[in-house]
């Protein structure tokens, strides 16, 4: 059992395709052009993203053969072996450290973007559980964990299409006033040229 595993080994699964595509191709673009507006978290936020779903996607990559050191008589592509599931659930928790970092940054702006953040950190959390525990041979547990872990991961996908929806209704200038729980009270201003601030200091 492999809990993403999508497709063969000498196929290239549809799935795989929207790793590479859907996600990565507007997050690097968004990326770029935040750079350019100078906008560094959000830069920040595309970047993390493109480089987990580009990476996610090659780790699902049958072509590749990842497994193929860890291939034996009853495994035939190594996907099943307790190291190759174990090196996966250590890459997410380093991945739900990484976000929950960002997430520590998102309780400056709104509580939407914070449970955003929380919420994935706490997926990928969940889903390395599920890998240790098909590393281990426990796959009840397993699909317990990963079914959990994408029902968060559902409710991060409805709160980021919340938050792009509103986004897009104030770009359109369409008078939308939707709450979005303003966290940037609770913080003293930051609203300073940096530039000015360091040749003062």
């Amino acid at each position: 059992m492999v809990l993403m595993g999508w497709g063969g080994a000498e196929g290239f699964s549809p799935v795989v395709g929207i790793f590479f595509f859907v996600g990565p191709v507007l997050l690097v673009f968004s990326m770029v052009f935040e750079w350019i507006m100078g906008n560094f978290f959000p830069m920040m936020v595309m970047g993390l993203f493109a480089v987990f779903w580009l990476s996610f996607g090659v780790l699902q990559l049958p072509t590749l053969q990842l497994g193929a050191a860890y291939v034996t008589s009853a495994d035939a592509t190594g996907t099943t072996s307790p190291a190759y599931n174990a090196v996966i659930a250590l890459y997410l928790i380093v991945w739900g450290f990484a976000l929950f970092t960002f997430f520590i940054f998102t309780t400056m702006i709104n509580a939407v973007f914070s449970a955003i953040f929380l919420l994935v950190s706490v997926a990928c959390w969940v889903l390395s559980g599920a890998y240790w525990k098909v590393s281990n041979g426990d796959y009840t547990t397993a699909g317990h964990l990963q079914k959990a872990g994408g029902a968060l991961l559902f409710v991060v996908a409805a709160l980021g299409w919340y938050m792009t929806f509103l986004i897009m209704a104030g770009e359109m200038r369409m008078k939308i006033k939707l709450p979005v729980g303003d966290l940037s009270h609770f913080w003293p201003s930051t609203d300073v040229d940096l530039a000015a601030q360091d040749k003062n200091d």
